[in-house]
């Protein structure tokens, strides 16, 4: 059980710190580091034992949007948007090409299809042939 609350804390920590971008690293390791150390009083004071009350205090302190927000503004820093996480970049690229490929060949496949039993079923196109006398 601990390890999962460590999972959240630490997840809601790396978040806040992906957005905090752009403020000098001091004051970044500093705000870290009374954010965890308020987390952890939280914990021992109110003797939490689930992750949902962990999730509360978490949700007290702000979203990590707000933090960094506030923390921007305090150090007189713009926010930036955070980086996406490494190697999950492009699969979603990924994901959109083949299924653009996947209907691709689906309509190509129909298309051929249709022309192909248009030539064979339906009436000859053209002038009516003329029998020679």
């Amino acid at each position: 059980m601990k390890t999962r609350q460590n999972d959240v804390v630490a997840e809601y920590l790396r978040e806040i710190d992906q957005r905090l971008a752009g403020i000098p690293v001091l004051q970044r390791r500093e705000l870290l580091a009374d954010l965890e150390a308020h987390i952890a009083a939280e914990r021992a004071e109110r003797n939490l034992a689930g992750e949902g009350e962990l999730i509360e205090v978490l949700e007290r302190l702000g979203s990590p949007e707000v933090v960094a927000a506030a923390a921007h503004e305090e150090a007189g820093t713009q926010p930036r948007p955070p980086a996406p996480p490494r190697g999950r970049r492009l699969w979603p690229w990924m994901v959109a090409a083949a299924a653009a490929l996947a209907v691709l060949v689906v309509c190509t496949f129909f298309l051929f299809f249709a022309q192909t039993s248009s030539h064979e079923e339906g009436p000859a196109v053209g002038p009516p042939a003329v029998e020679p006398s």
